[in-house]
């Protein structure tokens, strides 16, 4: 992972691994959560900042310590 890569995009990536290694899918997660799967994509793509809540919303769904999305040592 490049150093240069913005927080949204490395935390995007992370929230895409973490998803994954629960084996569920973007509409899934979007479903669990109540969001348009188009903005699940999004955050992944590092094209959307997230806020505070959607974080606690995404970690709550994927049963992680927010904190996990911000280790980017995957």
């Amino acid at each position: 992972m490049a150093k240069n890569d913005c927080l949204e995009q490395r935390f995007g990536r992370k929230l895409a691994y973490i998803r994954k290694s629960k084996k569920l899918s973007q509409m899934k997660l979007a479903e669990i959560v109540d969001m348009n799967f188009n903005y699940i994509g999004q955050i992944e793509r590092g094209e959307a900042n997230v806020t505070i809540r959607t974080m606690h919303l995404l970690a709550d769904a994927l049963d992680v310590e927010m904190r996990e999305f911000f280790d980017f040592t995957f």
